[in-house]
């Protein structure tokens, strides 16, 4: 059994990480350090309420989950790898790339797992759109498009919207968008990206527009906070046929409203998918269960097997090496070449 500390107790901590860390069976929640106190006294009584550098420090702890502000994950990783932690971070691992690739090398020093949560991997509509590549149905695909859009009009008072260190969407969401594309089609060789506030008050970017430039395909990711009416959030178009799928995966609404993680209704995604081939009628495409468990399943199987971790840092820098181009191209109005 291991023993696992969470740093955070926001939106990852509490809808996510918390949650999946009860249901496995190899891993026992022991502490949490957040200043929700009576939250976790009520949802988690067996786990202490600690500070972030008792957390770092424990002596029985042997996995460290880090779910505080993002311009805090390498310190806080660095220091849990450090005390002889294994660590999770969630998403982004850094807010620059060259801090993932020292971590990484903190992790090879140590000997110590070091994983990030890009949890959107286990989709139900992603895990689908895997199969789909991977069984040729569409033929050789040649346009991808996959938006992350919302209707919220009102800036939030937390630290998402406000934080200009690592803040914002193109972090957030943006880094998910761009983590699936790379374990789609691997890195481009150019893009091109628009970045903007749209909302009254916004400090941070709440809208994105990313072109991801490979020689045999053109790559959409998008965000828009003002989006009532979204469309189809993934389109895959190939020599063969299309796909499109409306809405989201159900995990996160699903842990949100206290559905256990073992139940086996997480991850069934009922919402429109459709597969349309040349010459055909356009047919639902079942889609695949989604399986946020799965992430810790494989990172338990990295520390007591020495199985390799689906999510590592170095995958995690090339998330994160693309938001600072994107940056760059916005700022310069062109288009980046790829290293």
């Amino acid at each position: 059994m291991l023993n696992v500390g969470i740093i955070g107790f926001g939106l990852s901590g509490r809808v996510f990480h918390a949650p999946l860390i009860t249901a496995c069976e190899q891993l026992s929640l022991f502490a949490i350090a957040s200043s929700r106190k009576q939250e976790i006294a009520n949802s988690y009584p067996h786990a202490q309420c600690l500070s972030p550098d008792e957390v770092l420090a424990h002596p029985e702890i042997d996995v460290v989950v880090i779910a505080s502000p993002n311009a805090l994950h390498a310190q806080q990783a660095e220091q849990a790898m450090k005390a002889g932690k294994h660590v999770i971070v969630e998403k982004p691992l850094a807010i620059d790339s060259e801090q993932c690739l020292q971590l990484q090398q903190v992790a090879d020093e140590t000997g110590k797992c070091l994983s990030v949560f890009h949890n959107r991997r286990w989709d139900s509509d992603f895990l689908t759109i895997q199969q789909l590549i991977a069984n040729q149905s569409l033929g050789s695909i040649h346009s991808y498009a996959a938006h992350f859009h919302r209707y919220r009009p009102v800036v939030k008072q937390r630290w998402k919207e406000l934080d200009p260190q690592g803040g914002g969407v193109l972090y957030d969401l943006g880094a998910h968008l761009i983590d699936q594309s790379l374990c789609l089609f691997g890195k481009p060789e150019k893009l091109w990206a628009h970045i903007a506030t749209q909302r009254d008050g916004a400090v941070t970017p709440d809208c994105f527009d990313l072109h991801l430039i490979y020689s045999d395909k053109k790559v959409q990711l998008s965000c828009n906070s003002l989006m009532v009416e979204p469309g189809p959030r993934f389109q895959l178009h190939g020599s063969k046929g299309s796909y499109a799928k409306w809405g989201m995966d159900p995990q996160e609404q699903q842990l949100a409203a206290g559905l256990s993680a073992k139940a086996r209704i997480l991850g069934q995604d009922a919402n429109r998918s459709e597969i349309h081939l040349a010459g055909q009628a356009i047919v639902h495409k079942p889609l695949i269960k989604g399986n946020y468990l799965a992430f810790y399943d494989n990172f338990v199987a990295a520390v007591t097997k020495g199985e390799t971790l689906a999510v590592n840092a170095h995958q995690a820098s090339e998330v994160i090496a693309l938001i600072e181009l994107a940056t760059l191209s916005h700022q310069q109005q062109t288009i980046c070449s790829v290293n």
